[in-house]
Parts: C-alpha cells; sequence; structure tokens
C-alpha cells in the first residue's frame, strides 16, 4: 500500500464519524438556542425557574382579544375581580408544566374573586387548541394575534404571569413557571389588601 494514498474507512467507521458529526452540530444549536435565550419563533427567552420579580405598579394596559372558544376578551370587563394574567405558548416546556397549575387556581380561587386569563403567545392555533384540550383547562385563553400585547406589558421570557388588582392596576409579576404554593405566595398580598 502506498503510504500518500489516505486510508479509506470501513462502513462502521464511516456510520461512526457521521453520527459523531451529526452529534456535534445538535450540540452546537442546543447550545446556541440556550445562550440567545429562544428560538426563531419566539424572540424571547424560555424560563425554567420561577420568581417574582419587581413591576412598578401601573394602569394594566387594555386589550380585546377573542377566546379559543370565540368568546370576545376585554381585560377591563374583569375590573371589580383579580386577574392572573399568564403569557405562555405550546413550544415552552415550562409552560406545559405550568397550565395545571392554573387550571387548578382557575376552579379553586373563583369564589375570592379571581380570573385567571391565558394568552397564547407566537404559536400555531391548532397546537394551542389542542394543548388546552389535552390539559383541560377551562379558563378563558386567546391567542394574541396582534403580537403587541406581551410588549405592552414588558414580557421577557415564557411563561410570564401578571396579577392586576380590582382597580385594573398591575401590582405583581411572576417571571417563569408557577407552582401552587408560588401563585398563593404571589396572591396573598392581592387578597389581603383587597378583600373581595
Amino acid at each position: 500500500m502506498d503510504a500518500t494514498q489516505p486510508q479509506r474507512l470501513t462502513a462502521p467507521q464511516l456510520v461512526a464519524a457521521i453520527a459523531g458529526v451529526a452529534t456535534l452540530v445538535a450540540l452546537i444549536v442546543v447550545i446556541g438556542l440556550v445562550m440567545r435565550g429562544g428560538t426563531e419563533r419566539s424572540g424571547l427567552g424560555i424560563i425554567s425557574i420561577g420568581r417574582a420579580t419587581d413591576v412598578r405598579p401601573r394602569p394594566a394596559p387594555d386589550f380585546v382579544l377573542t377566546s379559543f372558544d370565540g368568546q370576545r376578551i376585554q381585560l377591563s370587563d374583569y375590573r371589580g375581580r383579580i386577574v392572573v394574567l399568564n403569557f405562555w405558548a405550546t413550544w415552552c416546556p415550562p409552560c406545559r408544566v405550568e397550565a395545571p397549575v392554573l387550571q387548578r387556581a382557575a376552579v379553586r380561587l373563583e369564589s375570592a374573586g379571581v380570573t385567571i386569563l391565558g394568552i397564547d403567545v407566537w404559536d400555531d392555533q391548532a397546537a394551542a387548541i389542542e394543548f388546552l384540550d389535552d390539559v383541560g383547562v377551562t379558563y378563558p385563553n386567546a391567542e394574541d394575534s396582534t403580537r403587541l400585547i406581551p410588549v405592552e406589558f414588558g414580557v421577557t421570557g415564557l411563561p410570564e404571569t401578571f396579577v392586576i388588582d380590582r382597580q385594573g392596576v398591575l401590582v405583581r409579576r411572576w417571571v417563569g413557571p408557577l407552582t401552587d404554593d408560588d401563585l398563593d405566595n404571589l396572591l396573598a398580598p392581592v387578597l389581603t389588601a383587597d378583600p373581595a
């Protein structure tokens, strides 16, 4: 064999080399998405650890949307109730984990004058409807076809949740997924300061 001739790879060596390159490319893509904080679809980060963040109390921006079941949702129509406004998407894994928490809260807190509203952002409508049906979500949800509502609220990633008091003032904010205890703690000062 001539020393200048390259050695040919055997079939198993070729398969291993291709698999190695594919794995490396996939790893680079995942690292890039994590470092960028999102996907092309969202432009927002996916937040996997939740925390309360400061919010400057201000009137909540009003909006009008049509829910997935065809009902009109206008935020100002909920004055007199505490509103938990949740921004989510089906492609956001923490949003999928959080949805049952919000559904339980919608049922449990209805009599305390709390309404849960969901806004699906940068998503596929059919996927959103399927997701809501699969999880058994019954609280009002709508797609933000304007793509402006998250901007008006200052959403930085998904999921993100805002609490609006009975007077329509934005008073609390949670960035990331909520647990049952997180939501109760987020609402406690609002319920205490503003009893039904």
